[in-house]
């Protein structure tokens, strides 16, 4: 059986989106732990059902997701984290360029699909 986001994931982003602090995140460092297990698996799942249709470099779902941690350096918005998963995979061979990006919020999801060619 696929595995799906659970709903304790969704939770855990709503609330981190309401309380983007490093004490709220710090205290709830468990919650993010089982939420990013949940979603390595997700994206394992999505990867292998991928790899029928498409020859995909990315080596799994847990190399294809992306920090949570947001990089403050240079944006006026300082909330320390983002309050959603995200992920790609690269297509293999210079042939086969591009990727796929997804993204999974609390309310909200989405998926990108890149080409790029040069000449």
């Amino acid at each position: 059986m696929p595995t799906k986001i659970e709903q304790d994931t969704l939770n855990f982003l709503q609330e981190l989106s309401e309380n983007n602090y490093r004490e709220w995140f710090n205290e709830n460092k468990d919650r993010y732990l089982v939420a990013h297990e949940n979603m390595i698996s997700f994206a394992d799942d999505l990867l292998a059902k991928m790899q029928k249709h498409d020859f995909i470099e990315t080596m799994s779902g847990k190399r294809s997701l992306m920090r949570i941690y947001r990089d403050t350096r240079f944006t006026k918005d300082k909330t320390p984290y983002k309050d959603h998963f995200g992920g790609g995979f690269r297509r293999a061979t210079k042939k086969l360029r591009g990727g796929y990006y997804f993204q999974i919020g609390h309310s909200e999801a989405l998926v990108a699909v890149a080409f790029f060619f040069s000449q």
